[in-house]
């Protein structure tokens, strides 16, 4: 009865695939909901590859995903993965359908799957899909509605475990960094002290900085940002084991780092310029595949080819100003801050545009606004941020927050509606120097609509 059940939840989803390109809808976990609601353990009867990687964590497991899965595909690999995204036990089981035949069977040529997971989706995912590595970017306070603090979160990853699957942590993490102690094999990666590590921790919200052994307070050699640096015990010893990958000599400027890894040949490598956590996801992902067996020579040919862009992070020039975009997630104080910070390494005069609270305030909205008095906007106080443009229903409650951390009221130009905030910054804006428009999540259609309108203006400007 249980594979009947199976072969009709799968026809069923796959029927649905070509239905929502018919219907124009962009449904890329209806068909693996369709498929888990017909037939609840449809993961445990799915076809998959042979070797299967995930990644998880708070910030990062998306691009970590897609660099790993870009470095298999360019040494030969057939991948199968969720780029996109759709990371909940839904979004798995649809890139799991599409990689089978009507059998439910894996179709023939590929080698391996690299799945992002969701941390919350843990216990509804490893009990069928035990990953024979899985890569943890980090853990930190995130969205309190829906995740509640890191603990909780490291929680539930820890009792959904395979304990056959190797870990790779980031030996940076006090948090994460604890996953499988005593239990799985782990290996860890971590970044050196670089030029904008600092003594003390810089930001408002630090999620460790207690012992995780004895309780006694942790003693930091540096921070990277908010608790992510090297730390240790002083009362009872505890620290987290050294890391067999290393990014060191990291350069913001031209955006690159050597990796290291004992026995092996140094790797020369690129990131994004002035991108710490660009730094941590590339190491991550080479690591991952140094795991996999990869030649630190292929993987680091790789790394060098385009990437593909994927609007998280990217910059534009419109005749002498430069555009400049960058997700901020909604609800992450982490990301936000981190984003923000981004702006005190921007040379010139800039103008900021603030699109990270609730654009689709009816569909994903909430009340809970605490995560902007954990968010660091230090740098919007700075003399070379000229404005300050917030848009969207809350965009009072935004400015309240910059107001009370001392970002000059002067500077803050509000709009409920964006169509009104496009257009005033299209009349305003500098046609030198640099707009950054921060957008969250479900905003990146406006944000991406923001800097249509800039690139038009500067072509228009040049016909004229």
């Amino acid at each position: 009865m249980g594979r009947l059940r199976f072969l009709f939840a799968l026809w069923m989803a796959k029927l649905s695939v070509p239905a929502l390109k018919i219907t124009h809808h962009d449904g890329t976990d209806f068909p693996g909901s369709l498929a888990c609601r017909l037939c609840p353990d449809f993961l445990r009867y799915i076809g998959r590859p042979g070797t299967i990687v995930a990644v998880t964590g708070t910030n990062g497991k998306t691009t970590v995903t897609n660099t790993i899965a870009d470095i298999l595909e360019m040494n030969g690999k057939r991948v199968l993965s969720n780029r996109a995204g759709s990371n909940m036990w839904s979004g798995i089981a649809t890139t799991l359908l599409l990689g089978c035949n009507l059998g439910g069977k894996l179709r023939k040529g590929y080698d391996i799957a690299v799945l992002e997971v969701d941390e919350r989706s843990s216990p509804r995912i490893y009990p069928f899909i035990q990953p024979d590595v899985l890569v943890v970017t980090n853990l930190y306070r995130d969205s309190i509605k829906r995740n509640g603090h890191s603990e909780f979160i490291f929680g539930k990853i820890a009792q959904a475990l395979p304990a056959k699957t190797r870990l790779l942590l980031n030996g940076d993490d006090m948090i994460s960094g604890l996953l499988g102690e005593g239990v799985n094999p782990r290996t860890f990666y971590r970044v050196a002290r670089t030029t904008r590590s600092t003594d003390g921790c810089p930001n408002t919200a630090c999620d460790r900085s207690a012992c995780p052994h004895c309780g006694h307070l942790l003693q930091f050699d540096y921070y990277h940002y908010h608790h992510i640096g090297k730390a240790h015990c002083l009362h009872c010893g505890f620290s987290l084991p050294e890391a067999t990958f290393e990014a060191a000599e990291v350069d913001f400027d031209k955006g690159c780092f050597t990796f290291r890894e004992p026995g092996q040949a140094d790797l020369h490598l690129h990131s994004k310029q002035g991108n710490l956590f660009s730094v941590f996801n590339v190491t991550a992902a080479v690591g991952c595949c140094r795991m996999l067996g990869l030649a630190g020579e292929d993987i680091a040919q790789a790394v060098e080819a385009p990437p593909v862009q994927t609007g998280r992070f990217e910059r534009r020039q419109a005749g002498k100003l430069e555009i400049v975009t960058m997700l901020s997630k909604n609800q992450n104080p982490i990301s936000s801050t981190q984003s923000i910070a981004q702006l005190s390494h921007m040379a010139g005069e800039k103008t900021v545009v603030l699109t990270i609270t609730d654009s689709l305030d009816k569909l994903h909205g909430h009340e809970d606004i605490s995560w902007l008095y954990d968010t660091d906007f230090d740098a919007l106080k700075d003399a070379s941020v000229e404005s300050v443009y917030i848009g969207g229903r809350r965009c009072y409650d935004l400015a309240l927050r910059l107001i009370l951390g001392g970002v000059p009221e002067e500077k803050l130009r509000l709009f409920t509606d964006y169509g009104e905030l496009e257009q005033t910054l299209l009349a305003q804006a500098p046609k030198e120097g640099t707009v950054a428009i921060f957008f969250e999540l479900y905003a990146k259609p406006i944000a991406m609509g923001i800097r249509k309108a800039l690139l038009e203006r500067a072509g228009e400007e040049v016909q004229a």
